[in-house]
């Protein structure tokens, strides 16, 4: 028998992601209604350390942001100090992840991540083909950025200075999760099996 009653019956807000800023201090939540700070969908959001941008990739229910090949997708850098996009970079298939750097901005497609310096404009610095990535997965470090291979199972760790790649033979199955520590010198993967 169920004796106490539920505090609120409503569907509510879905979290689609949550990530916490470089040094952990403070998190941010991308909704099916809104982001943290909390406002349409969000199916990916990261913070700039303990700066005012946070970078936004529409989602859910009723995307804040264009998510279809019709309304070019977008990733948009939000300045939560002035409440308005400072960038907006467009693409031809669908966005999963983007992370920000002080310096640097990595976006996620399904089969490729490109890394652009983040400036007005911001402007392409590279472009790297992984295998099929729907979940986005990428990291951002000072120095790196890591990322699916082309072969499911695989790491690639790209130097951000020299253009150095190494390509590291993780699992026998497609990755489900990746994180590089604070540091940016370990970097832990998980895969299907």
């Amino acid at each position: 028998m169920n004796t106490r009653p539920a505090i609120d019956e409503s569907p509510g807000p879905v979290s689609l992601a949550v990530a916490f800023n470089q040094d952990s201090s403070c998190f941010v939540v991308g909704l099916d209604t809104g982001f943290c700070d909390f406002n349409a969908g969000i199916g990916a959001a990261e913070m700039l350390g303990r700066a005012n941008y946070v970078a936004l990739v529409g989602g859910g229910k009723n995307p804040k942001f264009a998510t279809n090949k019709v309304d070019y997708p977008q990733v948009i850098i939000w300045d939560d100090a002035k409440q308005l996009a400072v960038v907006t970079l467009e693409f031809q298939s669908q966005v999963f992840q983007a992370r920000l750097s002080r310096s640097q901005i990595l976006v996620a497609l399904l089969n490729s991540v490109s890394l652009y310096a983040f400036s007005s404009p911001p402007k392409k610095v590279s472009s790297f083909e992984t295998a099929d990535n729907p979940s986005g997965l990428c990291c951002l470090g000072a120095n790196i950025v890591a990322f699916p291979g082309r072969t499911p199972g695989q790491v690639q760790i790209v130097e951000i200075g020299t253009g150095n790649v190494s390509i590291i033979p993780a699992h026998s199955s497609p990755l489900k999760a990746m994180t590089l520590s604070p540091n940016g010198e370990v970097l832990a993967t998980a895969s299907e099996t």
